[in-house]
């Protein structure tokens, strides 16, 4: 066999396992900078439950976490600039009842609600970029990030 040609075929495989290593990187821990908006209000920690994830675009793609009673919740999704908007429904992961649709606000990134009793919730996320016309199968990945920010309910009354 050639030796220039297995030179060649191993460089191949090496441009192409560091490519996709690169790629894989760049929505690792997404939800914590980039285009993603942090939620600071008074009160509110950051929820160690927030992650980051490729999607397909016009594919739904799922998202699971527990949430705790007796405490308020800010949800705050994220993607790179040009890919929104993003769809998404929060659901009780057992019972399947929908707890939110943000089609209803015009696909608003963030929401924030109160959470009585721990449940599991699951994020059904699709990520519409209407004014994206994917030229080939790269186009079509897109890093999504969840931030979830949570305090304890605050005490009102007498």
């Amino acid at each position: 066999m050639n030796y220039n040609y297995l030179k060649k075929i191993f460089l191949i495989i090496i441009i192409s396992t560091l490519s996709i290593a690169t790629f894989g990187q760049k929505c690792k821990d997404f939800h914590k900078k980039g285009d993603c908006r942090q939620y600071t209000a008074n009160g509110f920690d950051y929820y160690g439950q927030s992650r980051s994830a490729f999607v397909e675009i016009k594919k739904m793609a799922t998202f699971k976490a527990v949430f705790y009673g007796n405490r308020d919740y800010k949800v705050v999704l994220c993607t790179d600039y040009g890919y929104y908007p993003i769809h998404y429904v929060i659901k009780n992961a057992d019972t399947k009842e929908i707890l939110y649709d943000n089609l209803e606000d015009d696909y608003t990134e963030s929401v924030g609600f109160t959470i009585e009793k721990t449940q599991n919730l699951v994020f059904e996320i699709n990520v519409l970029a209407e004014d994206i016309e994917p030229k080939d199968g790269i186009d079509l990945r897109v890093c999504v990030g969840v931030n979830i920010y949570w305090r304890k309910v605050p005490k009102l009354g007498f």
